[in-house]
């Protein structure tokens, strides 16, 4: 089985007791190790769902909210949210040999999905709005009769800067890179390129709509 530690000497506070799911199918052995800072409050319906034969960690500092239907989904990585942020209803949290690194004050809306194959970054003070997701990798398909699921993984880190919002229904996606005190409007598509900081981007593929300060746009990043 798997080997769980907690680390919470200040404490936690939650709705009702994390259900813990474990699946066996990757052989015996693996860590869960989980660190709470002071102050931690972890809404109903929590949920750890843990893979043998990795190692895992959560660790959630000074002031972290969760609301209902937290589902952290551990298969092999690290997950950090960082201080006094706030986790909305059903938001998923997903690990498979990477990391997930949320900076203080993050906001995550309902129904928000991050699921890293190597690193998704999040800054201080960035928001995702309602159904955002984020995914550091995609199955290849070379259009043969191959399951796709079979073919190669591509993984690309994930950067989103401080102070960005990122609107409701919002694809980001592999290798995407977003600069500081930007927003992304609703719906958009963000591929794997840099998208400069300051701009208001929207559209898919999403495309730089003008500068958040008013200054003229003439000299519009190409993304």
């Amino acid at each position: 089985g798997v080997v769980f530690a907690l680390d919470a000497p200040h404490g936690a506070r939650w709705g009702t007791l994390p259900a813990l799911e474990v699946d066996p199918r990757a052989g015996r052995g693996g860590t869960l190790t989980l660190r709470f800072g002071r102050d931690v409050q972890l809404g109903r319906d929590t949920v750890l769902d843990v893979r043998t034969g990795r190692d895992n960690a959560v660790s959630l500092a000074d002031g972290v909210l969760l609301q209902a239907g937290t589902r952290f989904a551990l298969y092999g990585g690290t997950i950090h949210i960082g201080e006094h942020s706030f986790v909305r209803d059903h938001v998923q949290l997903k690990v498979s040999g990477g990391e997930i690194d949320l900076g203080p004050r993050v906001q995550l809306g309902r129904e928000v999905n991050l699921d890293a194959a190597r690193s998704i970054v999040l800054g201080e003070h960035a928001g995702l709005a309602e159904r955002t997701s984020i995914l550091d990798s995609d199955h290849g398909h070379d259009g043969s009769d191959a399951f796709f699921m079979d073919q190669a993984l591509k993984v690309g880190p994930v950067r989103i800067g401080r102070n960005v919002f990122i609107a409701a229904n919002v694809v980001v996606l592999r290798g995407a890179r977003v600069g500081d005190n930007s927003v992304v409007g609703a719906g958009a598509l963000l591929r794997g390129e840099d998208y400069e900081g300051g701009w208001l981007y929207a559209g898919t593929p999403a495309r730089a709509i003008r500068r958040l300060d008013g200054t003229p746009t003439a000299d519009a990043p190409p993304a």
